[in-house]
C-alpha cells in the first residue's frame, strides 16, 4: 500500500469515530427509552409483562444469532456495506415502532430494529481495522462506552418524554447520526479487497470475560429492585431504577476512558486488565452482598458499589473484547474474533439471569457465593492465558 493511500485511510478512519459513537449512542438511547415506559405500553397495547420486556431483551437474541453472520459479512464486503445495513435498519424498526398502534406491529418494528445491533457492534474488530483506525483500543471503547452512555441516558429521560416524544425523539437521533455515519461509510464500499487474508474463528479464552461480564450486570439489573423489595427496602424501586442507570453510566465511563488509557500502555495494557478484572470481582462480591443482606444496605454505598462496577466491569470487557481481536490473523478475521466475544457475551446474558437471578431471593448466600465464583472464572482466565494469542501462560 502506498504511502499515499495509507495516509487516506488512517485520516478515513480517524473521521469515522466520530458518527461510529454517536450513532452507538443513538441505537442505545433508542433501546432503552424503553426501559422506564414499562407500565405504560402494559396499558396501551394491553400486553403482559413478559410481553414488553421481550422487547426490550429482543437485540440480546438478534446479537446471538446475527453475531457471526455480521462478523463473515464484514469480514467479506468490508465495513461500509455492514454499516449502512445498521443505519436502514434501524432507521426503518425504529420509524415503524413509532408508528405502531399495535403489539404485532410494535414487536415487528423492533425486532428489525434489533438486527442493527450484530452489524454495528459485533464486527467491531474489523470495522476499525479496516477503515484505518489505529488508535483501537480507544475506538473499541468510544464505541462501547457511547453505546451504553445512550442506554443510560435513555433510560433516564425516557419517563420524561413519555411514550410517544420518546419513541420519535429515537428516531430522529437516528437519522441525524445515522446519515452522518452512512454518508462516511459508503467510502468504505470500495475497499473490499481490505477484507481479504486468513480467516479463522478460533475460540478465544477472552471470550468467558464477555460472557462472564455482560451476563453478571444484565443479571443485577434484574434482580436489584426484587431482592431489595425482599429486603423489605420501602424505596426499592427507585433504588432499583438508580442501581440500573448508574451501572450504565459507570459502563461508559470505564469503557472510554479505560479503553484511551489501554491504548496509551500498549502492551502493558495486559496489566491493566487484570486489574480491573480483580476490581470487578470484588465489587461484584460488594453488590451480591449488598443485595441478599449481608452487608446491611445504604443508599450510598450500594450506589457506589453499582458505579464502580459498572466502572470496573465494562473497562475489563471492552480491554478483553481488543484482547481477542489482536489475536486474529486478519482485519477480516479480527471481526469474526469480536462477533464470536459478542456471541459469548450475549449466550450469556440469554442464560445466566434466567437460571441464576431467581436465587437472590430464594437462596440468597448460594447465589452470593455462586455469582462470585462465576466472575473469578473469566479473572482467573485474564491471569493465565496470554492477551492477543489465547496461548496458555507460562510466566
Amino acid at each position: 500500500m502506498s504511502t499515499e493511500v495509507a495516509g487516506t485511510t488512517r485520516e478515513v478512519g480517524a473521521r469515522l469515530l466520530g458518527p461510529y459513537g454517536a450513532f452507538a449512542f443513538t441505537l442505545g438511547f433508542g433501546w432503552f427509552v424503553l426501559a422506564p415506559l414499562v407500565p405504560t405500553e402494559i396499558a396501551r397495547f394491553g400486553a403482559p409483562l413478559w410481553a414488553i420486556l421481550l422487547l426490550i431483551s429482543l437485540y440480546g437474541y438478534a446479537m446471538v444469532a446475527g453475531s457471526l453472520p455480521a462478523g463473515y459479512y464484514v469480514s467479506r464486503r468490508g465495513p461500509g456495506p455492514a454499516l449502512v445495513v445498521a443505519v436502514v435498519l434501524t432507521f426503518v424498526g425504529l420509524t415503524i415502532r413509532a408508528l405502531a398502534t399495535s403489539y404485532d406491529l410494535f414487536l415487528a418494528g423492533q425486532i428489525i430494529a434489533a438486527l442493527a445491533y450484530p452489524f454495528l457492534i459485533a464486527p467491531i474488530g474489523a470495522v476499525l481495522r479496516m477503515s484505518g483506525v489505529q488508535a483501537t483500543k480507544t475506538g473499541t471503547g468510544l464505541v462501547i462506552g457511547t453505546l451504553f452512555l445512550g442506554m443510560a441516558f435513555g433510560a433516564l429521560v425516557g419517563g420524561h418524554l413519555g411514550a410517544a416524544n420518546g419513541l420519535w425523539v429515537a428516531v430522529v437521533l437516528n437519522v441525524i447520526a445515522g446519515g452522518w455515519l452512512a454518508r462516511l461509510a459508503v467510502r468504505q464500499a470500495p475497499r473490499r479487497e481490505r477484507a481479504l487474508g486468513p480467516l479463522n474463528l478460533a475460540v478465544h479464552p477472552r471470550w468467558v470475560v464477555g460472557f462472564v461480564v455482560a451476563s453478571t450486570s444484565v443479571m443485577f439489573g434484574s434482580v436489584a429492585t426484587a431482592a431489595l423489595v425482599h429486603l423489605h427496602s420501602p424505596v426499592a424501586a427507585i433504588i432499583g431504577g438508580n442501581l440500573a442507570a448508574l451501572t450504565f453510566l459507570g459502563s461508559a465511563a470505564g469503557a472510554a476512558a479505560f479503553g484511551w488509557i489501554g491504548q496509551r500502555m500498549d502492551q502493558a495494557s495486559e496489566g491493566l486488565e487484570r486489574v480491573l478484572g480483580a476490581a470487578a470481582l470484588v465489587f461484584t462480591f460488594v453488590a451480591a452482598a449488598f443485595l441478599t443482606g449481608v452487608i446491611p444496605t445504604t443508599a450510598g454505598g450500594i450506589d457506589l458499589t453499582f458505579l464502580l462496577l459498572g466502572i470496573s466491569g465494562n473497562a475489563w470487557y471492552t480491554l478483553a473484547l481488543e484482547d481477542s481481536a489482536r489475536a486474529a490473523a486478519s482485519a477480516g478475521a479480527a471481526g469474526l474474533a469480536t462477533a464470536g466475544y459478542s456471541l459469548a457475551s450475549n449466550v450469556g446474558v440469554a442464560l445466566v439471569p434466567v437460571l441464576l437471578g431467581p436465587l437472590a431471593i430464594s437462596a440468597g448466600g448460594v447465589w452470593l457465593a455462586v455469582t462470585t465464583v462465576l466472575v473469578a472464572l473469566g479473572v482467573a482466565v485474564t491471569f493465565f492465558t496470554r492477551g492477543g494469542s489465547g496461548e496458555l501462560a507460562t510466566t
